[in-house]
């Protein structure tokens, strides 16, 4: 991406600053930095000022930070970020300085209080964030392109989904799968595949458990492309399933598929996420489904604004969101059912194309 294109994020950054009465900001977010600036690596500091931006590193990073940061002056340096914050002069007595407290441990902020106490500083929370929830052309493609690897991987792994596979064997692949066809370092997260009992745990860890007859199983997971994620579970049903597992199986799609037309601009995310809990509450499962609809992705697997049932977010044309909901019974299985979907001043754009008919596994 050009300087200009990260500097148009910057000067995004700098408005909403001004809001506020700030007159910079300390960046620690490493995803937070790659959205401003383009770096990848895992060790960094940028200072946004009215008039300059400063990328900090160490000398690991010399020639990375050379070929992808844009639009930011590169200082590299061994001490801590802070203390060349302050070494350097970058910050005048008294200015206004912005941080972000979801984004800093209670220590980083004690040092950085005592270093720069020169400052004011001013708490915000998920600043960068807001800013970047609303995903530009470029963004999107990014995450279209995520969501197909998915799709291709999904298709290439399913035939391993058997009676007798173990679960770490399908999490493997697909992780191996993921990382050959999309970004190298790591698929979007831990590939989750559950079966039986395991099913009813949605962030469950994969292990040597068998899959056996007359089970449910949930495979949740994702590629990374260029550092964006997709995020997609598929689920199942063995050769000896009951006829309350296909019932949970059909209540959890048909409250996907419903919530699914209700998106577009302008809606609150809280009415999305009642659509789906209605359906299955007045089915009788509302206390089985426990968590949030959905959320937004980007350069994060989770980022607002999210579906869930105390969400105050209103939905934007270009937000990149979930659709996930689920059922998880002890004893009978767990079943959730996920989507891509781009907002758009009309409704919604839904990226996944894996079939999400019932599917009988033997």
């Amino acid at each position: 991406m050009s300087e200009k294109y990260f500097l148009k994020r910057i000067e995004k950054l700098r408005n909403k600053l001004a809001e506020i009465g700030g007159e910079g900001m300390i960046v620690n977010s490493l995803p937070h930095i790659r959205y401003l600036c383009g770096f990848t690596g895992s060790s960094a500091t940028m200072v946004v000022l009215s008039n300059s931006v400063h990328f900090i590193t160490d000398g690991r990073y010399v020639f990375q930070s050379k070929a992808e940061v844009r639009g930011a002056e590169i200082i590299i340096d061994s001490k801590p970020h802070v203390e060349v914050i302050k070494d350097k002069k970058i910050f005048s007595s008294g200015q206004k300085i912005a941080f972000d407290s979801s984004a800093i441990s209670h220590s980083a902020f004690l040092d950085i209080s005592k270093q720069l106490s020169f400052v004011s500083l001013i708490e915000t929370t998920s600043i960068i964030e807001k800013i970047a929830a609303v995903k530009d052309k470029d963004e999107i493609e990014a995450i279209k392109t995520a969501v197909e690897i998915t799709d291709f991987v999904f298709g290439e792994v399913f035939p391993m989904v058997r009676i007798g596979a173990q679960e770490k064997e399908i999490s493997t692949k697909l992780s191996y799968l993921y990382r050959l066809h999309g970004d190298a370092d790591s698929d979007a997260f831990a590939a989750i595949v559950g079966a039986g009992p395991n099913s009813t745990k949605p962030h469950h860890k994969p292990t040597d458990r068998k899959i056996g007859q007359g089970e449910l199983i949930v495979i949740d997971s994702g590629a990374k492309f260029a550092g964006y994620h997709a995020d997609m579970t598929r689920s199942f049903a063995t050769k000896g399933f009951s006829e309350q597992q296909k019932e949970i199986y059909d209540i959890v799609l048909r409250a996907q598929v419903e919530s699914i037309k209700q998106i577009k601009s302008g809606v609150p995310c809280v009415k999305i996420d009642s659509v789906a809990r209605d359906i299955i509450s007045q089915e009788g499962y509302g206390k089985f489904f426990d968590h949030g609809l959905g959320h937004s992705i980007g350069l994060q697997i989770h980022e607002n604004p999210r579906f869930s049932k105390v969400s105050k977010d209103i939905l934007q044309s270009g937000n990149v969101m979930t659709v996930e909901p689920g059922v998880y019974v002890d004893s009978v299985g767990g079943v959730r059912i996920e989507d891509d979907v781009v907002v758009t001043n009309e409704g919604c754009e839904i990226l996944n194309k894996t079939p999400k008919d019932f599917t009988v596994i033997s």
